[in-house]
């Protein structure tokens, strides 16, 4: 039996978020979430240890979500505890209301899995859209709106302790109203950090008695290697706000150039191109000086004199940002034309094709054939 079939045949789920959460009503008894509840659409994002689910509740199927579920035995074999509950508290406490965070709905888990499940950004995330990207770059206009969106978030986590480590376009969705909403707090570093329920204070329990044997190897290394910070891969022993600010650079020099700056063979590689920290941008790029000035001044190996570190308000001083009139009123403005990623119409098959993925993408058809199945299958419910 499959780990997907063995989850639809659970026991009872035990869940730290019930029908209330969604309903809105707190003195509601409604039981927990189960998965036999969802009715999936389709995979729309897929990790080493987790994937992430199109789905609407069987008895709401007007309302659709994307549900992260993630395999236990993986999660305590690798030792991903800590990271997995870190996020948890940061999304359900002090990130549940930035506006620039994807919002985290319910969560619930059952013998297997553990599932989180949260608001669905039609629009993809950054990378899909790049990739779909005229001639896999954006526009220097289009990049301007996303990166001051993206730093805004970034801004808003490190004023509430909350560092991402992860900052990359895989990881910065878009939502409904073509606006950045980033995701993915599995690397994040908690600076003020609180034990607020039993599943983090065993997590906890267990980073500690493992802490002397990660010294002696690279577990601390998290993120992604293409957009660490140098002085992360140097065994740094304080992480700084620092390190988003140098993805953020890295971010942007991709979204304008097709590539990142630095690229090996293999992650070892691609980390000692970045500890060389020696890049330069494509002469086919069209690329401002300003934008170049940007990026220059967030992939300094001196952590401390990055752009932005000592003062927020510099980096949005920067002439890259020129085009950006008022950064209170950033979600007003008008959003770029996205492609929509998820949800039957979608230019997801179409644009699949168009990129050279032969990997068996469903045709408009067949999309509309599955979602119409999905909602049959309501009736056996």
């Amino acid at each position: 039996m499959s780990s997907r079939d063995r989850a639809s045949a659970h026991a009872p789920a035990d869940s730290v978020s019930s029908l209330h959460r969604l309903s809105g009503d707190a003195t509601s008894t409604a039981r927990p979430f189960e998965i036999s509840d969802f009715v999936t659409v389709d995979v729309i994002g897929e990790g080493s240890y987790s994937d992430v689910r199109e789905v609407f509740l069987s008895s709401r199927p007007s309302e659709r979500y994307a549900l992260k579920v993630m395999d236990k035995a993986h999660i305590v074999r690798e030792s991903k505890s800590r990271y997995v509950a870190t996020e948890r508290t940061l999304l359900a406490g002090r990130l549940r209301e930035c506006e620039h965070v994807a919002r985290l709905m319910f969560t619930f888990q059952d013998t297997y899995s553990l599932y989180m499940g949260f608001e669905l950004c039609p629009g993809g995330d950054l990378f899909w859209q790049l990739k779909r990207s005229e001639e896999g770059v954006m526009e220097e206009t289009k990049v301007v709106f996303y990166v001051s969106e993206v730093l805004v978030a970034v801004q808003d986590c490190h004023a509430r302790g909350v560092v991402h480590r992860d900052v990359k376009p895989e990881n910065v969705l878009i939502d409904a109203s073509g606006h950045v909403k980033i995701c993915d707090f599995g690397s994040a570093l908690d600076l003020r950090h609180e034990v607020t329920s039993a599943l983090t204070a065993l997590a906890s329990e267990l980073h500690k008695k493992n802490s002397k044997q990660k010294e002696k190897r690279c577990a601390s290394f998290v993120g992604t290697a293409e957009y660490v910070a140098p002085e992360i891969l140097d065994g740094c022993e304080e992480t700084t706000t620092a390190v988003d600010l140098w993805s953020i650079g890295i971010m942007t020099f991709q979204l304008l150039t097709g590539r990142v700056p630095f690229k090996g063979k293999t992650e070892y590689l691609t980390m000692q191109e970045v500890l060389k920290g020696a890049y330069k941008y494509p002469s086919s790029a069209n690329i401002s000086e300003s934008a170049k000035d940007f990026i220059d001044s967030l992939l300094t190996r001196d952590p401390k004199k990055r752009l932005g570190y000592e003062n927020e308000t510099s980096i949005r001083n920067h002439p890259f940002f020129a085009a950006v009139d008022d950064w209170s009123e950033l979600r007003s403005r008008e959003a770029p034309r996205v492609l929509t990623a998820t949800g039957v119409g979608s230019d997801a098959t179409v644009t699949d094709s168009e990129c050279d993925h032969d990997d068996g993408t469903d045709t408009d058809d067949e999309w509309r054939a599955r979602v119409n199945a999905a909602a049959a299958a309501l009736d056996a419910l």
